[in-house]
């Protein structure tokens, strides 16, 4: 009943943007936010295609004397833009590098998409939660969720708040993934919670001279301390948070090395030294089971430890390239899980060329629990966008080895292999409106290791997902005026 209802509200949504005019006036951005990271002037207007079409060679017939002059046929105006969800990695979450002191930052998403796994003779089942088939096409509403962030001019506080809907659309049974695994479910993803995010950070040296930001622009060197329900200090970018994943499948490596990023508490410090930055936290490193309820948080000891140390080269003012090397002591997770210690490695790269934007990631992470054997995933992203940003294309290519559950011995699988190609259309909206909706396909590719064909009935399957992508962001500045990412 609850997704038939998100289902109506994307629909009416969409709708409503239809019927949105086509060129109301933008607020101009302040003249104070810098041209690097924040851009309210429009694009330059590409040539036209009643400009850029070729004259006949033949003269027209002469007019007769009595007819009227014909009126000038106006050029066609460019296409509105579509919006970019970060213009550089990590731009607003908490840990991660500050942003925008004196302004805000709200976000909305939603995936309303049918999905098929692709494999007719399997069934999914997993402990205690309905089984799904892998042969039948769910409708789903997935990656729903929305985000508001501020901070103070000075940039002395900054706050985070992420609300995840898919408590409310997606059962404890999970979403179909074949080959995914985490929170007590196997070749499905579990919901997140309704809390994803609440984080507070204070910068305790920014009324000292080069530690303060002014006029919108970070200074050289911050310190801050953290504290709430989010993300431990460990791998890249999380998944839903970077523009190099634009669609909605998750990644099967992301609880290594990009996990825990829903728990409370977390407790930590950033220092950054001018492209560096040190990062450290305690927090609670319990795993949620598919009967713990995913509408609060879960609090737990913050008795496990992780750190990450980032640095960032800007190869030009519009791109650049971080890595990150990062390692986490995982204590108490529950369900009869070891303790563990994760390690986790990337590069994140990002530039514009002629006139697109490409991003991309290369990551690589390791579980090593204690008595038990060790797991490594890899994968390699690539997204590309259009100059206007109204087309995305997007590919990943991902190796892991998966834990199997108590009943197969928590044997470790040789590697799953996954290769995925998507791509999406904004039909509708852009930045005048701050909402947009696009039409998406996507198509993943799946090897399954030899040790588990004979349970899968195959070695290879094709999961395919078709739909609808809602998203909106609004950044304002103090006086609530509006403004857009440079690129």
């Amino acid at each position: 009943m609850t997704v038939r209802l998100l289902w109506r509200t994307l629909a009416l949504a969409s709708s409503v943007l239809l019927t949105t005019p086509s060129a109301h006036a933008q607020t101009p951005a302040p003249a104070s936010a810098p041209a690097s990271a924040l851009e309210s002037a429009p694009a330059p207007a590409p040539e036209s295609a009643l400009e850029s079409a070729p004259a006949l060679e033949s003269a027209p017939a002469p007019a007769p004397a009595s007819a009227p002059e014909s009126a000038p046929v106006p050029p066609l105006s460019p296409p509105e833009s579509a919006q970019l969800p970060y213009s550089i990695p990590r731009q607003t979450l908490i840990p991660g590098t500050p942003a925008m002191p004196g302004g805000f930052h709200f976000m909305v998403n939603a995936f309303a998409e049918a999905q098929n796994v692709g494999l007719g003779a399997y069934r999914i089942t997993n402990p205690g939660v309905p089984s799904l088939s892998g042969g039948a096409t769910y409708p789903l509403l997935v990656d729903d969720w929305a985000m508001g962030y501020g901070r103070d001019a000075r940039g002395y506080i900054e706050g985070l708040l992420m609300l995840d809907f898919e408590p409310l659309t997606v059962h404890s049974q999970g979403v179909p993934e074949l080959g995914q695994a985490g929170e007590g479910l196997w070749d499905a993803q579990h919901a997140h919670q309704l809390v994803h995010q609440a984080m507070v950070a204070v910068h305790p040296l920014a009324g000292l001279e080069g530690w303060g930001a002014r006029d919108m622009v970070e200074p050289r060197d911050d310190l801050s301390l953290f504290f709430g329900q989010g993300s431990a200090t460990i791998g890249p970018p999380i998944f839903m948070h970077r523009a190099s994943n634009p669609g909605p499948t998750v990644p099967r490596k992301h609880h290594k090395g990009e996990n825990p990023h829903e728990t409370f508490p977390v407790i930590g410090a950033a220092l950054r030294i001018d492209s560096t930055v040190f990062e450290a936290s305690a927090f609670n490193g319990k795993e949620l089971t598919p009967e713990d309820s995913r509408l609060y948080p879960h609090v737990g000891p913050p008795d496990s430890f992780g750190g990450r140390v980032r640095h960032v080269v800007r190869l030009s003012p519009e791109g650049g390239l971080e890595g990150q090397v990062s390692a986490e002591r995982l204590h108490d997770q529950g369900s009869g899980e070891p303790d563990a210690t994760q390690v986790s490695a990337s590069l994140y790269y990002w530039v514009p060329a002629h006139g697109w934007r490409l991003d991309a990631l290369a990551d690589w992470a390791i579980d090593i629990p204690d008595g038990r054997a060790t797991a490594q995933g890899a994968l390699g992203e690539l997204a590309a966008r259009t100059p206007d940003r109204r087309t995305t294309l997007w590919t990943r290519t991902e190796f892991n080895q998966r834990e199997e559950p108590v009943t197969r011995n928590y044997v470790v699988s040789s590697p799953w292999v996954f290769e995925t190609v998507g791509a999406e259309r904004v039909l509708v909206g852009g930045e005048r409106s701050g909402l947009q909706m696009g039409f998406f396909g996507e198509a993943t590719l799946a090897y399954i290791p030899p040790s588990l064909q004979p349970m899968y009935g195959t070695d290879v399957a094709v999961t395919v997902n078709v739909g609808l992508h809602l998203f909106g962001m609004w950044m304002l500045d103090g006086a609530m005026r509006p403004m857009h990412h440079a690129m």
